[in-house]
Protein backbone atom coordinates (compact mmCIF):
# COMPACT_ATOMS: atom_id res chain seq x y z
CA UNK A 1 0.00 0.00 0.00
CA UNK A 2 2.91 2.17 1.11
CA UNK A 3 4.43 1.83 -2.56
CA UNK A 4 0.92 2.69 -4.64
CA UNK A 5 0.50 5.60 -2.61
CA UNK A 6 4.22 6.80 -3.03
CA UNK A 7 3.57 6.19 -7.00
CA UNK A 8 0.53 7.71 -6.72
CA UNK A 9 1.59 11.09 -4.93
CA UNK A 10 4.73 11.15 -7.22
CA UNK A 11 2.60 10.75 -10.51
CA UNK A 12 0.30 13.83 -9.17
CA UNK A 13 3.42 15.66 -8.29
CA UNK A 14 4.55 15.68 -11.74
CA UNK A 15 1.74 16.32 -13.02
CA UNK A 16 1.54 19.28 -11.43
CA UNK A 17 4.92 20.74 -13.02
CA UNK A 18 5.16 23.32 -15.95
CA UNK A 19 6.19 21.56 -18.80
CA UNK A 20 4.90 18.43 -17.97
CA UNK A 21 2.52 16.86 -20.29
CA UNK A 22 -0.95 15.22 -19.31
CA UNK A 23 0.07 12.34 -21.62
CA UNK A 24 1.54 10.00 -19.40
CA UNK A 25 2.39 6.44 -20.01
CA UNK A 26 2.05 3.02 -18.62
CA UNK A 27 4.14 0.00 -19.07
CA UNK A 28 4.53 -3.84 -18.30
CA UNK A 29 7.20 -6.11 -19.25
CA UNK A 30 9.75 -8.43 -18.36
CA UNK A 31 13.43 -8.42 -18.40
CA UNK A 32 16.92 -9.34 -16.59
CA UNK A 33 15.61 -7.85 -13.40
CA UNK A 34 11.69 -9.51 -13.71
CA UNK A 35 9.00 -8.71 -14.01
CA UNK A 36 8.40 -5.32 -14.54
CA UNK A 37 6.39 -2.00 -14.68
CA UNK A 38 6.74 1.67 -15.49
CA UNK A 39 4.88 5.05 -15.09
CA UNK A 40 6.46 7.91 -17.19
CA UNK A 41 6.03 11.79 -18.18
CA UNK A 42 6.51 13.84 -21.03
CA UNK A 43 8.76 17.03 -19.79
CA UNK A 44 8.52 19.63 -22.84
CA UNK A 45 9.41 17.73 -26.62
CA UNK A 46 13.00 16.08 -25.46
CA UNK A 47 12.58 14.79 -21.74
CA UNK A 48 11.03 11.93 -19.78
CA UNK A 49 10.89 10.84 -16.28
CA UNK A 50 9.96 7.24 -14.98
CA UNK A 51 9.18 5.78 -11.70
CA UNK A 52 10.15 2.05 -12.67
CA UNK A 53 9.80 -1.11 -10.70
CA UNK A 54 10.86 -4.97 -11.09
CA UNK A 55 10.61 -8.44 -9.32
CA UNK A 56 11.91 -11.64 -9.36
CA UNK A 57 12.07 -14.88 -7.31
CA UNK A 58 14.15 -18.22 -8.42
CA UNK A 59 15.14 -21.20 -6.84
CA UNK A 60 17.54 -23.55 -7.73
CA UNK A 61 21.45 -25.62 -6.54
CA UNK A 62 24.31 -23.63 -6.85
CA UNK A 63 27.91 -24.72 -6.50
CA UNK A 64 29.94 -22.76 -4.09
CA UNK A 65 33.64 -23.20 -4.04
CA UNK A 66 33.29 -26.77 -2.71
CA UNK A 67 29.79 -27.17 -1.25
CA UNK A 68 26.69 -27.70 -3.19
CA UNK A 69 24.05 -24.96 -1.72
CA UNK A 70 20.64 -24.70 -2.53
CA UNK A 71 20.24 -21.27 -3.71
CA UNK A 72 17.76 -18.62 -3.52
CA UNK A 73 17.63 -15.60 -5.95
CA UNK A 74 15.40 -12.86 -5.13
CA UNK A 75 15.95 -9.50 -7.44
CA UNK A 76 13.53 -6.42 -6.58
CA UNK A 77 14.88 -2.88 -7.68
CA UNK A 78 12.76 0.54 -7.43
CA UNK A 79 14.13 3.35 -8.74
CA UNK A 80 13.37 6.76 -10.66
CA UNK A 81 15.04 7.37 -14.44
CA UNK A 82 15.55 10.16 -16.57
CA UNK A 83 14.98 10.36 -20.17
CA UNK A 84 16.77 12.06 -22.75
CA UNK A 85 15.22 12.28 -26.51
CA UNK A 86 18.04 13.56 -28.71
CA UNK A 87 16.33 13.02 -31.66
CA UNK A 88 13.15 12.82 -33.49
CA UNK A 89 12.21 9.89 -32.66
CA UNK A 90 11.71 7.58 -30.13
CA UNK A 91 15.66 6.69 -29.13
CA UNK A 92 16.73 7.77 -25.35
CA UNK A 93 19.48 7.98 -23.37
CA UNK A 94 18.59 6.85 -19.33
CA UNK A 95 20.13 7.77 -16.52
CA UNK A 96 19.02 7.06 -12.86
CA UNK A 97 19.08 5.17 -9.70
CA UNK A 98 17.40 2.32 -8.22
CA UNK A 99 16.88 1.22 -4.55
CA UNK A 100 18.00 -2.28 -5.15
CA UNK A 101 17.28 -4.94 -3.00
CA UNK A 102 18.95 -7.99 -5.38
CA UNK A 103 19.73 -10.81 -2.76
CA UNK A 104 21.08 -14.25 -2.81
CA UNK A 105 20.10 -16.99 -0.13
CA UNK A 106 22.39 -20.29 0.09
CA UNK A 107 21.91 -23.08 2.42
CA UNK A 108 23.05 -26.11 3.03
CA UNK A 109 22.95 -29.43 5.04
CA UNK A 110 26.02 -31.88 3.77
CA UNK A 111 24.91 -35.36 4.14
CA UNK A 112 28.76 -36.07 3.59
CA UNK A 113 32.46 -35.32 4.10
CA UNK A 114 32.18 -31.58 2.54
CA UNK A 115 35.70 -29.97 1.73
CA UNK A 116 35.79 -26.32 3.35
CA UNK A 117 38.26 -23.99 2.16
CA UNK A 118 41.52 -26.19 2.79
CA UNK A 119 40.42 -28.99 4.52
CA UNK A 120 37.93 -31.93 4.57
CA UNK A 121 35.10 -31.94 7.86
CA UNK A 122 32.14 -34.05 8.50
CA UNK A 123 28.61 -33.27 8.35
CA UNK A 124 28.05 -33.30 12.53
CA UNK A 125 31.16 -30.96 12.40
CA UNK A 126 30.13 -28.50 9.61
CA UNK A 127 26.10 -28.75 11.26
CA UNK A 128 23.99 -26.32 8.64
CA UNK A 129 25.35 -23.28 6.81
CA UNK A 130 23.32 -20.23 5.91
CA UNK A 131 24.94 -17.46 3.32
CA UNK A 132 23.80 -14.58 2.12
CA UNK A 133 24.88 -11.62 -0.39
CA UNK A 134 23.85 -8.76 -0.67
CA UNK A 135 24.80 -5.43 -2.84
CA UNK A 136 24.32 -1.43 -1.36
CA UNK A 137 20.89 -0.42 -1.48
CA UNK A 138 21.62 2.35 -4.03
CA UNK A 139 22.30 1.47 -7.34
CA UNK A 140 22.84 4.30 -10.74
CA UNK A 141 21.81 3.05 -13.56
CA UNK A 142 22.78 3.91 -17.01
CA UNK A 143 21.83 3.15 -20.81
CA UNK A 144 19.94 3.63 -23.91
CA UNK A 145 16.35 2.59 -24.78
CA UNK A 146 13.31 3.07 -27.11
CA UNK A 147 10.30 4.35 -26.65
CA UNK A 148 7.57 3.67 -29.65
CA UNK A 149 4.71 5.86 -30.52
CA UNK A 150 6.23 9.16 -28.97
CA UNK A 151 4.09 11.91 -29.06
CA UNK A 152 0.67 9.91 -30.01
CA UNK A 153 -1.76 7.58 -27.93
CA UNK A 154 -2.57 3.98 -27.65
CA UNK A 155 0.18 1.15 -27.39
CA UNK A 156 3.80 1.03 -28.41
CA UNK A 157 6.73 -1.09 -27.69
CA UNK A 158 9.63 -0.22 -25.45
CA UNK A 159 13.14 -1.34 -25.26
CA UNK A 160 16.11 -0.59 -22.58
CA UNK A 161 19.42 -1.89 -22.08
CA UNK A 162 22.04 -0.80 -20.03
CA UNK A 163 23.80 -1.26 -16.70
CA UNK A 164 22.67 -1.05 -13.08
CA UNK A 165 25.84 -0.44 -11.31
CA UNK A 166 25.59 -2.39 -8.06
CA UNK A 167 29.42 -2.26 -6.70
CA UNK A 168 30.93 -4.71 -4.48
CA UNK A 169 28.65 -7.01 -2.52
CA UNK A 170 28.31 -7.89 1.19
CA UNK A 171 28.78 -11.79 1.50
CA UNK A 172 27.88 -13.59 4.98
CA UNK A 173 28.47 -17.32 6.08
CA UNK A 174 27.62 -18.94 9.57
CA UNK A 175 27.82 -22.57 10.67
CA UNK A 176 25.30 -24.26 12.90
CA UNK A 177 28.00 -26.83 13.84
CA UNK A 178 30.09 -27.38 17.22
CA UNK A 179 33.54 -25.81 15.36
CA UNK A 180 31.50 -22.69 14.25
CA UNK A 181 34.18 -21.13 17.34
CA UNK A 182 37.18 -23.27 16.45
CA UNK A 183 39.88 -20.70 14.88
CA UNK A 184 41.03 -23.32 12.54
CA UNK A 185 37.71 -23.90 11.14
CA UNK A 186 36.58 -20.24 10.94
CA UNK A 187 39.66 -19.76 8.93
CA UNK A 188 38.25 -22.60 6.18
CA UNK A 189 35.19 -20.84 6.38
CA UNK A 190 36.12 -17.36 5.50
CA UNK A 191 38.07 -18.59 2.58
CA UNK A 192 34.36 -20.72 1.32
CA UNK A 193 32.94 -17.13 2.47
CA UNK A 194 35.45 -15.38 0.42
CA UNK A 195 35.08 -17.81 -2.76
CA UNK A 196 31.09 -17.15 -2.97
CA UNK A 197 31.99 -12.98 -2.92
CA UNK A 198 34.56 -13.49 -6.19
CA UNK A 199 31.38 -14.88 -7.72
CA UNK A 200 28.92 -12.42 -6.61
CA UNK A 201 31.08 -9.66 -7.35
CA UNK A 202 31.13 -10.47 -10.68
CA UNK A 203 27.47 -8.94 -11.07
CA UNK A 204 28.47 -5.81 -9.62
CA UNK A 205 28.09 -3.96 -13.37
CA UNK A 206 24.50 -5.67 -13.75
CA UNK A 207 23.28 -5.79 -17.32
CA UNK A 208 19.94 -4.65 -17.95
CA UNK A 209 17.84 -5.25 -20.65
CA UNK A 210 14.00 -4.89 -20.72
CA UNK A 211 11.27 -5.09 -23.51
CA UNK A 212 7.30 -4.52 -23.07
CA UNK A 213 4.22 -2.79 -24.16
CA UNK A 214 3.22 0.79 -23.02
CA UNK A 215 0.00 2.71 -23.18
CA UNK A 216 0.17 6.37 -23.86
CA UNK A 217 -3.00 8.56 -23.38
Amino acid sequence: MRRSLAGLAFSVVLASLPGVSQAQSVAIGFGTLGANTQVGFDVGDRWGVRLDGSYFSFSRGVQGDNVRYDGDLRLMTIGALADLYPFDSGLRVSAGGYFNRNRVILDATPTGNVEIGNAFYTPAQVGALHGRAAFPDFAPYAGLGWSGNRGGQGLAFIFDGGVLFQRGSNVTLTSSGPLASNAAFAADLERERQAIKDDVDDFRFYPVVKIGLAYRF
